[in-house]
């Protein structure tokens, strides 16, 4: 079984994908509000994990040590936290992740899995791009949202989307290494797209059968 990874730039049809793969193979869609709760069974403060990318972009990582729960995580043992909570974050999200792509059958949406499961030989990464227009229409056609508030959602996370990854991961969310494919939304039909990765995700369960 493959794990598939979902990059996107925000408003690019990355949950929507996601979702359709889920229900063409089975899969189980790996949502912000599963994370919390594996998180809570690891005793790790669901608040703590969005400190983590919320001061991500802020640059003041070492406050978040003020919401970590006890059990797993605990206050850093000094005022240089930043490098600390991030090695931190990213051991819970490998531990975590790591046993989704071991097990297969699962579509992780954002969350740095591409990071995370770099080179996880089960691992299908992909991502979604799309111009910024066609992004903000995307989200008032599908999530109901007026223009403005469609344009300050593409804004808004996209500015923590290359936050995250630059300080918590190091690295460019858009170095096209890190994926298997990249897709533009705004010059290929989104239903391409969706089959495009459904062919993938059905030879990498073949080569694994094989």
């Amino acid at each position: 079984m493959a794990v598939v990874t979902i990059s996107r730039q925000f408003g690019a049809g990355g949950w929507t994908l996601g979702k359709k793969l889920c229900e063409r193979f089975g899969f189980g869609l790996v949502t912000e509000e599963v994370i919390d709760s594996l998180a809570r069974v690891q005793k790790v403060s669901p608040d703590w994990l969005k400190a983590v990318e919320m001061e991500a972009t802020s640059k003041l990582l070492d406050a978040i040590s003020s919401v970590v729960s006890t059990g797993l995580f605990y206050r850093s043992p000094s005022p240089e936290a930043e490098g600390y909570e991030r090695k931190r974050y990213i051991e819970f999200l490998s531990h975590v992740m790591g046993e989704m792509a071991d097990r297969g059958g699962y579509v992780i949406v954002g969350r740095g899995a591409q990071f995370v499961l770099r080179h996880h030989p089960k691992a299908l990464h992909v991502m979604l791009a799309a111009e910024y227009e066609d992004r903000v229409q995307f989200l008032v056609k599908n999530y109901d949202l007026s223009l403005s508030e469609a344009e300050e959602s593409v804004k808004e996370k996209e500015r923590q989307r290359g936050s995250v990854a630059s300080r918590i991961f190091q690295t460019d969310v858009n170095d096209p290494k890190l994926y298997h494919v990249i897709l533009n939304t705004s010059l290929l039909p989104f239903d391409w797209a969706v089959e495009t990765v459904i062919d993938l995700v059905s030879k990498f369960l073949a080569r694994e059968r094989a």
